[in-house]
């Protein structure tokens, strides 16, 4: 008889406690969501795209820092980070650059030019907007921003004025893109 009591007392209790379990479940899962600060990137983005005058969309901002700026508290910190982002495209793209040298051809010559355009984007405009944005000067950090979202336009205007299909089109578009937006959250910081 003990053991048909303990046996309903478990069939019971299994019975009541996956509810419970349920229950507990969604009350953790919601405190870890209401414990989170909630994310500085959808309204900057916003913001951010209101003045940038269309040299990026909401969507590409989104992108780029939803994710990837954990820790970012306020528009400062968002374009800190989006300086170190256009670092890191332009790094890559300058490797890039060096890569395609390797061969002769009237894309070599635009390409040299790139490299020379990336060159002081990577080594001067880059590292010294990182600098003023960490400062807090952001009217020098938009001066070097407004240079560095100028190389990928002079390296593509390079290949337009000859008709000829740039190979780096894409990095030179995020890299605007980047710069732009760098731009505007340094503005609205």
């Amino acid at each position: 008889m003990a053991t048909t009591t303990s046996m309903a007392s478990f069939s019971y209790n299994r019975k009541s406690t996956a509810p419970l379990i349920r229950l507990l479940s969604i009350l953790f899962a919601a405190s870890v969501i209401y414990g989170e600060p909630p994310s500085v990137v959808p309204s900057a983005c916003k913001r951010a795209y209101g003045v940038g005058g269309g040299s990026f969309t909401e969507e590409f901002c989104l992108s780029a820092l939803t994710g990837h700026s954990v820790g970012a508290a306020d528009n400062a910190d968002l374009a800190l980070f989006t300086v170190d982002l256009a670092a890191a495209n332009a790094t890559a793209t300058e490797a890039k650059i060096d890569s395609l040298l390797g061969g002769s051809g009237a894309a070599s010559e635009g390409l040299r030019s790139c490299r020379a355009l990336y060159d002081a984007a990577v080594h001067v405009y880059l590292p010294d907007s990182h600098a003023a944005v960490k400062d807090g000067k952001y009217v020098d950090a938009k001066l070097y921003l407004s240079k560095t979202a100028q190389v990928p336009v002079e390296c593509e205007r390079w290949f337009k004025q000859r008709n000829m299909a740039s190979p780096i089109d894409r990095e030179d578009d995020n890299l605007a893109k980047l710069a732009n937006l760098a731009i505007a959250l340094t503005s609205i910081a």
